[in-house]
């Protein structure tokens, strides 16, 4: 009799705690229903829609159809039916226009992680020191980070088209060199170099802010404990501030590796065409590819961007963490 008199106690104390809490109650479910509704709308969705149109087809009105209404009803064709997309996706790979497209996208790996990323580290522990100018640095850095990609591009082209800023500095020096900035983007490689010189200047930013934070968060102690022990700054910089910032850097060499599928419309932006096969990438070329109605081809290339990158992203990352251990402080 006492046990079921206290669970009567105990439920109609829930009760009245909810009933207290309400006003609380309700805020948590309206903050979460836009984040909930656009995960399961712009991710779930997507991604099923997606992996529904790699079996897919489309016939010459542009309708729709299961790729297995193809099949001839024999064993050998019920596999090369289901999957017709992925068949001529490989074959596409003996394309020169996909290999470069393909050449272009893995590129950026290089720029990202090879690059721009070793750059930043050594500028943010410049800023981390506080040398002379690290907060005009530091302004410098950031302001990138905040226009939008569009605007960002623009600055970059005018600044170095013919008549530009670069043009009106090298003028005071003596140096002409409109003729070389007009042709910079009509060679094919100088085009490239445009491109990929303007990826490590607006990304260096990103990853100066990001990696300032993770250094600052080092305790001062084991700073002056390295001055007090005559630690110079080189050993410093390799034996401590690396070790202690290497989560942060995984994760900025993951995102770096994950460029490879996400350049998309810098290469657009900046040469102004959408047939640019010199400086198109994997992200560009589904893009515009998606834009004509050729839904099945560009989802087939997604998930087998997913199906390869993903586990190389993880395996890196993995043997990443591995390197350092994980200090919490």
């Amino acid at each position: 009799m006492s046990a079921l008199i206290a669970k009567r106690n105990i439920g109609f104390s829930r009760k009245s705690s909810f009933k207290k809490n309400w006003a609380t109650n309700l805020f948590i479910i309206l903050m979460l229903i836009y984040p909930v509704s656009h995960f399961l709308l712009m991710w779930i969705a997507v991604n099923i829609n997606s992996i529904l149109l790699v079996f897919q087809k489309s016939d010459s009105s542009g309708h729709l159809y299961w790729v297995m209404q193809d099949w001839d009803g024999s064993a050998g064709g019920f596999f090369s039916s289901l999957f017709d997309n992925f068949v001529s996706l490989f074959h596409s790979f003996s394309d020169q226009t996909s290999n470069t497209i393909y050449r272009n996208s893995l590129a950026y790996f290089v720029v990202s992680c090879l690059v721009t990323l070793p750059i930043a580290i050594v500028f943010s522990y410049f800023v981390f020191k506080k040398i002379w100018g690290s907060t005009f640095y530091k302004v410098i850095f950031f302001v990138p980070s905040i226009f939008p990609l569009f605007i960002l591009c623009m600055i970059y082209s005018y600044s170095l088209s013919s008549g530009g800023l670069v043009s009106g500095i090298a003028g005071w020096f003596g140096l002409d060199i409109d003729k070389w900035l007009a042709d910079l983007t009509i060679d094919n490689t100088t085009r490239q170099w445009f491109v990929w010189v303007f990826c490590v200047w607006s990304g260096i930013g990103y990853d100066v802010i990001l990696l300032t934070a993770g250094m600052s968060r080092i305790p001062r102690e084991i700073i002056e404990s390295c001055k007090m022990d005559g630690v110079n700054p080189f050993r410093e910089f390799f034996r401590i501030i690396i070790p202690l910032c290497w989560p942060t850097i995984t994760t900025l060499f993951v995102f770096g590796m994950m460029s490879v599928f996400s350049i998309a419309f810098q290469p657009f932006f900046l040469t102004g065409s959408a047939t640019d096969n010199y400086t198109k990438t994997i992200g560009e070329y589904i893009y515009f590819t998606s834009k004509g109605g050729n839904y099945t081809d560009v989802a087939t290339l997604g998930l087998f961007c997913s199906l390869i990158g993903a586990p190389i992203i993880c395996a890196t990352r993995w043997g990443m963490n591995k390197a350092f251990a994980n200090v919490g402080f």
